[in-house]
C-alpha cells in the first residue's frame, strides 16, 4: 500500500500532465491537417505526399523527443503517456513505409503507412478518452486540456472544441 501513489500525488502529476500536453496541441493539430491532406491525394500524388511526410517528419521527430523528455511517475500517467509516445512512433513508421512504398512500388507498404495514419487518429483519441476518464476519477480542473472529439461525416475528418479553437488538437 505504501509503495501506490496517493491521490494527491496523482492529482498534482495530473495538473502537470494536462498543462505539459497543451503545449502538445499545436503538434497534434498540424499533423491532423497534414495527414488529411495526404489522405485527400489519395496517394496518387507522390511528390505531394512525399513532401507533406518530409514537413511533417520534422516536427514530429521534434515532438518525439519533447514526449520522451517527460517522464510520469504515476502508473496511470506512465501508462498512458507510453501509449501516446507509441502513437507518434507508429505514425513515423508509418510515413517510413509510404515513402518505402513509393521507391520500391510495393503498394502493401503504402497501405500499411496508410494504417498507420489512421491508427494514430484512432490512438490519440484513445489516449484522450482515457486521460479525460482519469481527469474526471481524480475530480481535476482540466482547463481545457481534454475536450470532446466528435467525428464528422468526413471518414478522415475529425473535429474538436478547445478554448483555443485548435483543431483537432487531440491532447494527450
Amino acid at each position: 500500500m505504501a509503495c501506490q501513489p496517493s491521490a494527491t500525488a496523482t492529482r498534482t502529476e495530473l495538473r502537470a500532465y494536462l498543462a505539459r500536453s497543451k503545449t502538445w496541441a499545436p503538434v497534434e493539430a498540424e499533423t491532423e491537417r497534414t495527414i488529411e491532406r495526404i489522405f485527400r491525394t489519395q496517394f496518387v500524388d507522390e511528390a505531394e505526399v512525399r513532401r507533406q511526410i518530409t514537413d511533417s517528419r520534422s516536427r514530429i521527430v521534434a515532438h518525439v523527443a519533447s514526449v520522451r523528455g517527460y517522464t510520469p511517475h504515476t502508473p496511470d500517467l506512465a501508462r498512458i503517456h507510453e501509449r501516446y509516445l507509441a502513437a507518434w512512433e507508429h505514425l513515423l513508421g508509418g510515413y517510413d513505409a509510404i515513402e518505402t512504398g513509393f521507391t520500391t512500388a510495393d503498394y502493401t507498404k503504402l497501405a500499411r503507412g496508410r494504417e498507420a495514419m489512421e491508427a494514430w487518429r484512432a490512438d490519440i483519441v484513445s489516449v484522450a478518452d482515457d486521460l479525460r476518464a482519469l481527469v474526471q476519477h481524480f475530480g481535476v480542473d482540466a482547463s481545457g486540456a481534454v475536450e470532446s472529439r466528435a467525428r464528422t461525416g468526413a471518414p478522415h475528418s475529425w473535429t474538436q472544441s478547445t478554448k483555443s479553437r485548435a483543431r483537432p488538437a487531440a491532447i494527450a
